[in-house]
């Protein structure tokens, strides 16, 4: 018995590991139900044994019709070990911010922790890179919250076009230049050529997308205008 639920738990593994490889967003009931069948009703004791040791972990919350299982690698399960749960508990809501963060006060209305028990719960979290606090563009003086592992969303974050959380006009600048330049060049040009050209030119140090050069785009339209309206008025 034991060596035939070795097996199904070295399956699932696996299963697991091979979503966890390729990106996926976890394994559902359905899907073990299809690859288990009749030993499916082994999986209960297998799962709360991985998902008790730091192997696997539950996906669920916004966003999610269905409940996922998903592996945890090595290297996570390691910073997860020992933790308490005052500070999984945390965890926990950090990461169902996901890449829009969470400011400190919804941290504790959540919890219902003490100040300083969740201070050391965050400083706990920070020091094993589990959680990391960013700064949103948009309120600079308050930090917010997020898994350390993800990237804050542009409304946070300010896209490409802020630097230290501070808009970056010479960048932007440097930018449109090109952009005239390479329009002049060419007289005519699509959005994903001139998209194309700014990727060739090497400028940018993060990924411009072609929505971004359309906002370049309808700035220097509209500089355009701005100019040649009192001219025309004449």
């Amino acid at each position: 018995q034991m060596c035939i639920r070795d097996s199904v738990k070295a399956r699932l593994e696996q299963m697991l590991k091979d979503d966890h490889a390729s990106g996926g967003g976890g394994v559902t009931n359905e899907q073990l139900k299809d690859a288990f069948g009749d030993e499916f009703d082994d999986l209960p004791a297998i799962i709360n044994e991985l998902i008790n040791t730091d192997r696997m972990e539950l996906l669920q919350g916004e966003g999610r019709t269905t409940l996922a299982y998903q592996w945890i690698p090595e290297d996570r399960a390691a910073r997860l070990g020992e933790l308490t749960n005052e500070q999984r508990l945390v965890l926990q809501v950090v990461e169902r911010a996901d890449t829009s963060g969470v400011w400190l006060r919804d941290i504790k209305s959540a919890t219902s922790m003490q100040q300083q028990t969740l201070n050391k719960a965050l400083k706990v979290l920070e020091s094993r890179k589990l959680v990391k606090t960013v700064r949103s563009v948009q309120q600079k003086t308050k930090k917010l919250y997020m898994a350390y592992d993800l990237a804050p969303t542009r409304e946070v974050s300010g896209g490409p076009w802020y630097t230290d959380h501070e808009f970056d006009h010479e960048f932007v600048g440097a930018i449109k230049k090109i952009v005239v330049k390479y329009v002049q060049s060419v007289q005519t040009s699509t959005l994903d050529e001139i998209h194309g050209a700014l990727e060739r030119s090497g400028i940018a140090t993060v990924p411009l997308s072609v929505a971004d050069v359309k906002l370049v785009i309808d700035t220097l339209l509209l500089s355009l205008i701005h100019i040649s309206e009192p001219t025309r008025l004449r």
